[in-house]
């Protein structure tokens, strides 16, 4: 799209030769690539636990997820989406009590789980009680982002006032993107079905409301406080850590440093990811104004997971090559066989050392090449790695659980294979290179075996017979 509509400031600390100026701007950059925290291990002990060393992002929008089936994993991941057409139908919405609840009913099953919940740092979704509370007392307005109040509201790309009632409006900027609303002839399955013709987030209309960062302490204390060390977050037992989605872009940043994690911005455009394209528009932001933005965030999630570490939880955005909301696993390709192993079998590879998600290859319904990925993830993983289905989400497709209104390709599911079930002991070593383009690990119950060669997996136990073909 093109900004040439958009009215913006030229920066005048960051595109001039002098000395300080550039100490300020180098400065800002080491402030975004140092203050979110690097890849870094969970506070609980390490497990090789096969079982345990599983990992799922589940949603079920037309109900709960089965907790049963989440708890056979070692990390459950729930979105917020989950329980959709029931939160979305209730006065107000309650997604984060149902977040909770869900969260209950998988440790019943198998305290072992690890369980996390959503959270977002970027939106403020008033869907989530805590947030709505804010969102509705007039002390707190200066923690959101607002509409440009000097442009009319018929020129902003999006409704400022409640589709289903044009008196609900709000001075803060919201878009409707995934958003529930009333059912109409045009569109009678909504992403979310309000009932008795109106949605109740509150006072304000339904939508994704932005935090303002750059309002400092006072903000970012109250994330830590409420939205993390809650009630409905690591203030409850039953809760172990956090998905945390989006985040802040700057294109005057990714100019300077495109390494950063995030550049280019492409999600869709600079500023908040997943948001209409048009929001910087729309609120009347600088492009230095998104770069503060930017930079503001970062120090909120650095605070953020200091404190989720400091509660004995974790977050996704902690592992390895996660960060940024991200959630998509390593996988294994026969034509990179050689490469993937040779670098893993290295005792400084952030395969050994990093926290790791290592995906199971598939052709949407079909594992395709499980007892290779099992194996390469056996030969592979370091003390905290977890293995799951491999796709961006990492949703192990249980069906029938519809996901954003959408039923998942199969009726019956994807079953989870016996072998993740099984005990292969401790890892002895690393793995190494038997002869080339063979590489080896031996356990304390199994001998592991993946012959790049001809992409052929061994998997030999003691006393435990399976087919390993």
């Amino acid at each position: 799209m093109s900004w040439s509509s958009t009215k913006t400031r030229r920066s005048e600390s960051c595109s001039v030769s002098v000395s300080p100026v550039l100490l300020v701007c180098l400065l800002q950059l080491m402030q975004l690539t140092r203050a979110i925290l690097p890849p870094t291990n969970p506070p609980w002990p390490p497990t090789y636990n096969m079982s345990l060393s599983t990992l799922t992002m589940q949603c079920n929008s037309s109900g709960w997820s089965s907790p049963s089936r989440g708890s056979e994993f070692g990390v459950v991941s729930y979105d917020w989406s989950n329980a959709k057409d029931q939160w979305a139908a209730m006065k107000p919405m309650d997604c984060e009590e149902r977040l909770q609840r869900q969260a209950h009913m998988t440790k019943k099953r198998n305290p072992s789980s690890k369980v996390f919940v959503y959270r977002n740092l970027v939106k403020a979704l008033p869907w989530f009680s805590s947030v709505r509370e804010k969102l509705d007392d007039a002390r707190y307005s200066s923690w959101f982002l607002h509409f440009d109040t000097s442009k009319k509201p018929s020129a902003y790309h999006v409704p400022p006032c409640a589709l289903e009632n044009s008196t609900k409006c709000s001075i803060f900027y919201h878009d409707q993107e995934q958003t529930p609303e009333v059912p109409t002839p045009d569109k009678p399955h909504p992403d979310g079905k309000c009932t008795q013709g109106n949605c109740d987030c509150g006072f304000h209309p339904c939508g994704e409301y932005l935090f303002d960062h750059r309002n400092g302490s006072q903000l970012r204390q109250w994330i830590v406080d409420s939205l993390i060390n809650g009630p409905a977050g690591l203030g409850d037992k039953n809760i172990d850590g956090f998905f945390i989605d989006d985040y802040w872009c700057s294109n005057l940043l990714c100019q300077r440093d495109p390494t950063i994690a995030g550049c280019p911005c492409d999600d869709p455009v600079q500023g908040p990811t997943e948001v209409e394209p048009h929001s910087q528009l729309d609120m009347g932001l600088s492009d230095e104004d998104v770069r503060d933005l930017t930079l503001a965030w970062n120090k909120t999630m650095e605070a953020a997971q200091r404190a989720i570490l400091k509660s004995q939880g974790y977050t996704w955005s902690l592992i390895k090559n996660q960060e940024n909301a991200n959630a998509s696993p390593e996988e294994l390709k026969a034509d990179s066989c050689f490469e993937q192993l040779r670098e893993a079998c290295n005792a400084t590879s952030k395969w050994q050392n990093h926290p790791m998600l290592f995906g199971v290859q598939h052709n949407g319904s079909n594992m395709t090449q499980f007892n290779q990925d099992l194996a390469f993830f056996l030969l592979a993983r370091g003390k905290y790695s977890w293995l799951g289905w491999g796709t961006w989400g990492m949703t192990w497709p249980f069906n029938a659980e519809p996901a954003h209104g959408e039923l998942p390709p199969l009726p019956h599911g994807v079953p989870r294979p016996p072998q993740l079930d099984l005990d292969y002991g401790m890892p002895l070593e690393i793995c190494h290179e038997e002869e080339r383009g063979v590489f080896k690990r031996s356990w304390t119950k199994a001998e592991i075996q993946l012959d790049c060669n001809n992409f052929v997996a061994k998997i030999d136990m003691e006393e435990l017979d399976y087919d390993k073909s």
